[in-house]
């Protein structure tokens, strides 16, 4: 492995020298156009793809108090909530599970390596973000493999503002969510940081919640020593987790405690035609999930003489990656490396230690019986060719892991300009994704692990277009996604234990289209977006967890709107038709039925008050996101946010 690691460096260091050598002597591109490092926490560049993004502004008219919520008002986003409040969810994109999609923080790799369930426990308010960007598919700069069907990054600290802020919400089924921030910038530095929490009694019962959130962000600047940025954040979460993973009434009064723990430290330098960036970041995650919640079923009988005690598991994800751009008169040459190292210790996920080991945060005497450590050199090499109205970039990928060996991905995308800023695309791209700990190890008495797992891979093909004329946007795309080896949780109706498996061929086709209306005095926003999937999948009569139930339609209308002076409204509407069926807890196979939901909020706002009321679920639907888990009904809240 070593030598595999030293190789890859020389490689890509003596190619990124020998381009610098050979390069004509010009003026490199202008960077706002060209450079995916131009601000460490972009995904891409939107020469070559449709990027989807939302504003602060934005965001901050919508009915939502948590990300999870605010991701599901996204076209072409798929989140499955199992329970309110932001708690847990899955994220997902064009059909594929919620393991496939990357999710960052400011550019860091902040997904799960346990298990996607826990990829959007990130300690962060809604009010310090300043925008998301939404990549459907791959592409080759983003470090590892995870970005199967899409990605997310979240951004916050570009907006340094020097103020105090105190928020409250409260609202049905005893919410109540406090939260404080501040920011404050001088000469060449920022500071951000924010506390909040929030908790509920739950909608129905054992859906109750407490949740804690803590974020600081700093960021220096300066041209002789470049952008520095540091962030670290912490976050605990218990909740009552209502038949989550099974809908057997036996297991009704589960339970899920988590803590997050995320820092990382970035560089950012430009050096003549060089553009140059590096990171460093460490993320830990425990997990305490009891089957039976204080040991007891729902109606407080102890839990049955078979269940001893819960499931406890700490994951170590650490490391650094140095990426590096040079521009010349064709364009721009990108390389990067990383070495990424993931570990964990479970009482069920992982190998036999030799040694069991302390389980830490917790009363327990159980102890970590297994463990698993693995080591991944990650790297990139793209090229970008920038000619008049023409856009083109190919590149290349990889990943040698230490339980997988070597794995690899490769890209071509292009992009013509055929109006100002709107151009169409043509992209071809390889993914891979590794199987999580809990793909390979988790077993129940529910569940049956698979250590043979193999990575999943896929080819997928898109164009698309997007159009911007003055206050008018729109974006479109269609794909065709070829998989192979997709990882599920599946089982025979008549079997009562899931299995992970490789499900052999899903073949994916799907398109989204967005258009939208922004900035006019009593309009401030009106957007449409609508998306399709449809797989050709070998189901082979197994039911599916996941991979086989995926979101066929959806349609979302979004409008902000003046009402008079400082009151405005925003609305939502959106409607959901999933493909698939689930076995409810008298055994019945259920079809998923299509549903739509109606939210909105009304609010009044000044420079340093913003006082509003919001529901969702107007209507007061009954709908399931995944399984036969209910979702709330109508849930009305009321908050204010006071700035100094």
């Amino acid at each position: 492995m070593k030598k595999f690691f030293f190789t890859t460096i020389l490689v890509l260091g003596s190619w990124l020298l020998a381009l610098n050598a050979f390069a004509q002597d010009s003026l490199p591109v202008e960077l706002d156009e060209v450079s995916i490092l131009r601000q460490r926490n972009s995904l891409v560049s939107e020469q070559l793809r449709v990027v989807y993004s939302i504003s602060r502004e934005e965001i901050a008219a919508l009915p939502v108090q948590d990300i999870n919520k605010l991701l599901d008002y996204l076209p072409g986003v798929d989140v499955r909530q199992r329970g309110a409040g932001g708690m847990q969810a899955d994220l997902s994109m064009r059909g594929g599970t919620f393991d496939q999609v990357l999710v960052l923080l400011n550019g860091i790799n902040v997904t799960d390596v346990q298990s996607g369930h826990y990829s959007l426990n990130l300690p962060v308010l809604l009010s310090q973000i300043d925008r998301i960007e939404v990549l459907q598919g791959t592409s080759m700069s983003l470090f590892g493999l995870s970005a199967f069907s899409g990605a997310i990054n979240i951004i916050t600290g570009q907006n340094i503002e020097n103020q105090v802020t105190a928020s409250i919400v409260g609202g049905s089924y005893g919410l109540f969510t406090p939260a404080l921030k501040g920011s404050f910038s001088k000469s060449k530095w920022n500071f951000m940081g924010a506390v909040s929490h929030s908790s509920s009694s739950g909608y129905i019962e054992n859906t109750d919640f407490k949740n804690y959130n803590m974020f600081f962000q700093t960021n220096y600047s300066d041209k002789k020593f470049g952008k520095i940025d540091l962030q670290l954040g912490g976050q605990t979460k218990d909740y009552g987790a209502n038949s989550f993973y099974s809908l057997n009434p036996l297991y009704q009064n589960q339970f899920d405690a988590t803590k997050t723990l995320i820092a990382s430290a970035q560089w950012e330098k430009n050096v003549g035609k060089f553009l140059l960036n590096s990171s460093a970041f460490y993320r830990r995650h425990h997990d305490r999930f009891e089957l039976f919640r204080d040991f007891k079923t729902l109606d407080g009988t102890p839990a049955p003489a078979w269940y001893k005690d819960h499931n406890y598991h700490l994951t170590d994800v650490f490391g650094a990656n140095f990426k590096a751009a040079f521009f010349s008169k064709i364009g721009k040459t990108a390389v990067g490396v990383e070495l990424r190292n993931e570990h964990i210790f479970s009482n069920v996920l992982g190998d036999l230690l030799e040694v069991p080991r302390r389980i830490p945060f917790e009363n327990t005497d159980t102890t970590f019986t297994y463990g698993k450590n693995r080591l991944n050199i990650n790297y990139f090499a793209e090229q970008s060719f920038f000619v008049k109205k023409l856009s083109a970039s190919a590149g290349i990928s990889g990943n040698h892991n230490s339980m997988f060996k070597h794995n690899f991905a490769f890209g071509a995308n292009f992009g013509y300009e055929f109006y100002r800023n709107s151009r169409v695309y043509l992209n071809f791209n390889r993914a891979l994704r590794l199987p999580t700990f809990t793909d390979l190890y988790y077993k129940s008495a529910t569940h049956i692990s698979n250590p043979n797992l193999e990575p999943e891979n896929s080819l997928t093909l898109e164009i698309g277009a997007k159009y911007t004329v003055k206050r008018w946007y729109s974006n479109v795309s269609l794909f065709y996604r070829a998989g192979r080896d997709i990882i599920d949780w599946v089982r025979l109706p008549e079997d009562e234990k899931w299995q992970s498996m490789n499900h052999t061929a899903i073949n994916t086709f799907g398109g989204e289209f967005s258009a939208g209306f922004r900035g006019h005095y009593w309009i401030k926003r009106a957007e449409i977006g609508y998306s399709y999937i449809n797989s050709d999948r070998q189901a082979d009569n197994y039911l599916s967890m996941y991979a086989l139930d995926y979101l066929k339609h959806k349609a979302t209308f979004t409008f902000e709107h003046r009402i008079w002076k400082n009151f405005g409204a925003s609305w939502q509407v959106a409607f959901q038709k999933r493909n698939g069926s689930y076995q409810n807890a008298d055994g019945q196979l259920i079809e998923y039925n299509p549903f739509a939901l109606w939210d909105g909020r009304i609010y009044w706002k000044n420079t340093k008050i913003n006082i509003y009321a919001e529901a969702t679920n107007i209507l007061a639907t009954k709908y399931y996101d995944y399984g036969g888990i209910l979702q709330p009904q109508r849930w009305i809240k009321a908050g204010i946010e006071v700035s100094l």
